[in-house]
Formats: structure tokens, sequence, C-alpha cells
């Protein structure tokens, strides 16, 4: 069975609005619990590789927003930061977490930021994986900027004009190391999972939104009393690591962690070194 296949398999559904969210959980059910938000475009898989070395210390908490990964993904649907927000109050109250350590990547750093700004769940700890939280300095790959385009998005997902080797080489761009052919597949089958193809210039709408919301949101982060731990490949074409430093000039008191060799997902790149972080950050707090 494939890593992708037990993923799946070992995760369960909740109720969001009528559709089907993919949760799953992992590790001591007896121990403080992690939540994990995941990135566009892929899902909570992203942490496949970092669950197996926290999970004897943590329970880990995993779920896809609806249109991503293993969730159902309606085609007329206004895809949302701040439904993904409240997505995340729900698995926070189904799992009974009124506080909670979270981890964030990408544009879960954004969602992240909004369910600081509400307060619930309490954010006690926060660990940010790379993410363009600040657009000013967000480099897009060409695929994003033409599904962004409000003509020539929908042309592209309409025709499945996105193929395999295409999402393969502007995907492959995101990471420092070469993925091989098993890994492209699996993240491409993740996409096409529920005939995600369809939805992918919806989906990244959330970019119109950060741009309106990114400066209320930060300043949520700058004066939250959650302690911040910043993890940040520096071979990032997308989430440079100058938006880094923008984070740590708003809270100077951040641990942050440069990551020298690593691009865009230091959670699947270097998930030894991402783990250790994160259980350091989480216990010595």
């Amino acid at each position: 069975m494939s890593d992708i296949l037990t993923w799946q398999q070992t995760g369960d559904y909740l109720s969001f609005k009528g559709h089907r969210i993919f949760v799953r959980t992992q590790g001591n059910a007896n121990a403080e619990p992690i939540l994990f938000l995941h990135g566009f475009p892929t899902s909570s898989y992203d942490y496949a590789r970092v669950a197996p070395l926290l999970d004897r210390q943590f329970r880990l908490i995993f779920f896809d927003y609806l249109g991503y990964g293993f969730s159902d993904k309606p085609h007329q649907h206004p895809y949302s930061l701040f439904e993904q927000a409240e997505m995340t109050q729900v698995v926070a109250q189904h799992f009974g977490l009124t506080k909670t350590r979270l981890v964030a990547h990408d544009v879960g750093n954004s969602v992240t930021l909004e369910v600081m700004r509400r307060g619930e769940p309490e954010i006690s700890q926060l660990v940010m994986l790379n993410g363009s939280v600040l657009l000013d300095d967000y480099r897009p790959l060409i695929t994003q900027k033409l599904l962004l385009h409000p003509i020539i998005g929908p042309i592209v997902t309409k025709l499945r004009l996105i193929r395999k080797p295409a999402f393969a080489r502007q995907f492959g761009k995101l990471f420092a190391t070469p993925l091989t052919t098993s890994e492209i597949d699996e993240f491409w089958s993740l996409i096409q999972y529920n005939d995600g193809m369809g939805i992918y210039h919806l989906l990244i709408q959330y970019l119109r939104e950060r741009k309106i919301h990114e400066h209320t949101w930060l300043d949520a982060l700058k004066v939250h009393a959650a302690p911040l731990t910043v993890v940040w490949g520096q071979r990032d074409p997308v989430a440079v690591p100058s938006i880094a430093k923008a984070i740590l000039g708003r809270r100077p008191d951040t641990a942050y962690f440069p990551l020298d060799d690593i691009g865009h997902f230091p959670q699947w790149e270097a998930p030894e070194r991402v783990a250790e972080i994160i259980r350091q950050a989480f216990i010595n707090n």
C-alpha cells in the first residue's frame, strides 16, 4: 500500500456545511495536541514525513481544507481564507481543542492569522513554515499567475490545460532537492482527486483576500502573546526569505531557523530538522 493511500485510509471525515472534510489523527491520544494547517495546492499529506517523528510525544491532528486533498471539491463554491479559518474552528471544536499548539505552512499561515484574530481556538504556541504572508515580496510561479487571471484561469481549468509534465516542472521548482517520479505522482494525485483540477483557479483566489487583509493579520500576529517559531527554507523561489525577515521585524522575540539548503516545503525536504525544531519549541515553552 502506498504512503498516500495509508494516509487516506487511516483518516476519517467531518461534515462542514454539507460537505465532507478529511481529518486524521496520529500519535499519543493522551498527549498535548498539535493542529497542522497545510498549504496550496496540496493537503495535510505535506506533513506525512514529519508526523512519525512527533507522534510519540504529541497528539497530531490534520485536515484537508474544502477543495483540497481528500476533502470534497464542489465546483461552484466561493473558496475563502475566512471559510478555512471557520473550518479550522470546527475541526478544533470536534477534537475538543479550546487551546492548541499550531503548525502552519504556506496559505495555512494566513488561515492561522485569521484564527488568531478571532481568538478561537486559542493558539498557545505557533510554528510558521514558508508562506507568502506579505504579498509585496511574493514571487508567483507562471502557473499561479495564469490561474489567478480572471479570464485565463477559468479556461485553464475548464479545458484541463495543466497536465502532469507541466505540473511537475512548476511544482518541482519549489523544492531545492529534485522530487522523484513517485513523489510527483503522489502530489499530482492529490490535486486530481475528485476532479480537483476543475477548481484550481477558484482555490488560488485566496491571494486576493490576502492582499486586502494581510496587514490586519500581521498586526494580529504582532500583538499576540503566543511564542512564535519561524522555520524558513532559504531557497524558496516563491515565499522568499525577506518575508520571514518581515515577520521578525514585527515579532523580534521570534525563534528563527533559516534552512539554507531547503526550498518551500521544509517539512517535506527536511523532516528530521523540522520535527526537532517543533519538538524543542513546544517542549521548552
